[in-house]
């Protein structure tokens, strides 16, 4: 530990010490890093802080959810995934969830007006993910809107949207992010459903049945996903009475392969059962 921190930093350890609740705790070591002056050798000090609150986070979450349990009230996931949609006050996030879910909300220039989350559902080439625009995000904001942190908690990924890289900078700390994320700026819809796509490591997959075509709606999968994941996915018959599986790959050497249930798939990978 550096030997010039403050006396303030060392009377705010003793409290954070002698405090019980986590709440408690994170204000502390909040307090704390605004008192540690800002040079090299106070990083790794930093680090630590920003890494109990992380933890004092994911605590405060993962109790709230196991109180909540069964009866709690909230947005049902559909979809093959869900993304939040986080930003500070007018930073495009209503724009956005216009432009890729094809919605009429209506925006408002008005500062923190919009109060529950909005919920619309992006098509990715056939794959549904369902999109949450969580009210605009502010100073205290984490340990204000419990209602929200459940559903920020255990979403697939996060999406910021910044304007620039103190936006980002805000929004990481006020959230405690420790779990995968993007950033876009409002403009970048375009290309955002491939930044979300990637991000959330899906394949898609098709089926077809032996003599037929090919299903035009893939399945969501998970990278690695093999052809049992798959089987089971759609109707546990085709485990019990699985032959074998025909896969067709056009971008792969042979493009038609017989396969057996631990086979592993790529994205685009057509899956024909053959049972007994």
């Amino acid at each position: 530990m550096p030997a010039n921190l403050p006396p303030e930093y060392y009377k705010l350890e003793d409290e954070y010490s002698a405090t019980k609740s986590r709440e408690g705790k994170i204000k502390i070591l909040e307090k704390m890093l605004s008192v540690i002056p800002s040079h090299k050798a106070s990083q790794k000090v930093r680090g630590e802080i920003r890494r109990k609150i992380s933890i004092l986070k994911k605590e405060i979450d993962k109790e709230a959810l196991k109180k909540r349990g069964s009866r709690r009230k909230g947005i049902k996931k559909e979809g093959a995934a869900q993304v939040c949609l986080l930003g500070k006050p007018n930073s495009g996030k209503s724009y956005i969830l216009n432009k890729l879910c094809n919605k009429n909300l209506k925006s408002t220039s008005i500062p923190f007006e919009t109060k529950t989350p909005e919920v619309a559902m992006l098509d990715i080439d056939g794959i549904q993910i369902q999109l949450i625009e969580i009210p605009s995000v502010y100073k205290g904001f984490y340990e204000k809107c419990g209602e929200f942190r459940s559903l920020i908690y255990t979403c697939d990924l996060i999406c910021f949207v910044i304007k620039n890289e103190d936006d980002l900078n805000f929004l990481k700390s006020e959230i405690g992010l420790d779990k995968q994320y993007i950033s876009i700026k409002s403009k970048d819809f375009e290309f955002m459903k491939q930044k979300i796509w990637d991000k959330l490591n899906l394949i898609k997959v098709y089926t077809k049945e032996p003599g037929k075509d090919v299903e035009k709606t893939p399945i969501a999968m998970k990278e690695n996903a093999t052809v049992k994941d798959i089987g089971e996915k759609i109707h546990k018959d085709f485990i019990d009475k699985f032959k074998f599986a025909k896969i067709y790959r056009k971008k792969a050497k042979v493009q038609e392969r017989r396969v057996g249930l631990k086979f592993n798939l790529k994205n685009n990978d057509v899956v024909e059962f053959h049972t007994k």
